[in-house]
């Protein structure tokens, strides 16, 4: 039975959530490594018999640390996960994706050899509830969502760029990033893009790098998240992606202007951002957002799913183009 006596190198946080079908697999994936590594699993409620699984794995290998909390909602789950982590390379993995061997060493080789280096992931494989594939996903090159502009940020080949565009990584198992990085850069309660923001949050204190080749099965299924988003809550999700984007886009703009000194960036990105057919609502939030560092406390406040300004946008956007 591997036991871990020191800080491992490695933390691979699961936030674990009803997907007993396809635990195991996940677990399994993220133990296959050569390097020194913990699996430290934060169960968010789970109903369906996945807590006796983790508390058998447990018992039989040291390196996974279970915990177990009643239902708080993803953002939460991942906050205690990245809080109880202690390896300084943190990988994410949810409880229905698996990872792809040589992931991890390939993770942990490119943020040696780069100190500056913040976020990375890697092309997707997509597969179904089955694990039959279904295509290749290759960052901001193939499947664009349908909000995203032709001739965009991608046009100019900066993965940090891009991610104002899309959430190309599309699922936080394709998260690495160094533990420091995340310290007072918490997973805000945004039901739907969540990871999104965190995502921006690292791209704006460094580089970000996307491996060209798939390293990660992302797995498709009725329950995925961004599925109900798109059938019910259009509005609510779209509102949620305005409101990171403001809050992100200046800070982006700032951070990676010193690499395009003959391009005025600030206008790209003005032009680049996605806003539903609702230009006026995205320079509402941008307006509200504030040009400090930080978004206003005022700002914030919109985190708050009762608020109600948060709520007459969410309806405007479910309206669409004016």
């Amino acid at each position: 039975m591997p036991r871990l006596d020191a800080p491992p190198r490695v933390s691979v946080v699961v936030p674990s959530y009803n997907h007993r079908p396809y635990l195991e697999e996940a677990l399994a994936s993220a133990l296959e490594t050569s390097l020194p590594l913990e699996l430290v699993v934060v169960d968010d409620g789970s109903t369906d018999g996945s807590t006796e699984l983790l508390g058998s794995w447990a018992e039989k290998d040291g390196r996974l640390r279970y915990y177990p909390q009643e239902n708080a909602g993803a953002h939460a789950a991942l906050n205690r996960g990245i809080a109880l982590a202690r390896g300084e390379l943190v990988l994410i993995l949810n409880s229905d994706d698996v990872f792809l061997p040589g992931r991890i060493e390939v993770l942990a080789d490119a943020f040696a050899a780069d100190p500056g280096l913040a976020l990375a992931g890697s092309w997707l494989e997509v597969i179904d509830t089955a694990g039959k594939k279904l295509g290749i996903k290759e960052g901001w090159r193939s499947l664009p969502p349908p909000w995203q502009k032709k001739d965009g940020l991608g046009r100019l080949g900066d993965p940090a760029l891009s991610l104002l565009e899309s959430n190309y990584l599309s699922t936080t198992s394709n998260f690495a990033f160094r533990r420091s990085s995340a310290a007072g850069r918490p997973f805000r309660n945004l039901r739907y893009a969540h990871d999104w923001n965190f995502a921006l949050e690292l791209a704006a204190r460094g580089s970000v790098l996307l491996l060209e080749e798939p390293l990660v099965k992302y797995r498709v299924h009725p329950s995925n998240t961004i599925k109900e988003g798109a059938a019910e809550g259009r509005g609510a999700m779209h509102f949620e992606i305005l409101w990171l984007l403001a809050a992100q886009a200046r800070r982006i703009q700032l951070a990676r202007q010193p690499s395009f000194p003959a391009i005025d960036l600030e206008a790209e990105i003005a032009a680049g951002l996605p806003d539903f057919g609702r230009p006026d609502l995205l320079f509402d939030l941008l307006a509200l957002r504030g040009h400090g560092e930080k978004p206003a406390a005022s700002y914030l406040a919109l985190l708050d799913a009762n608020h109600p300004l948060r709520l007459s946008f969410a309806a405007r956007l479910a309206e669409g183009p004016p």
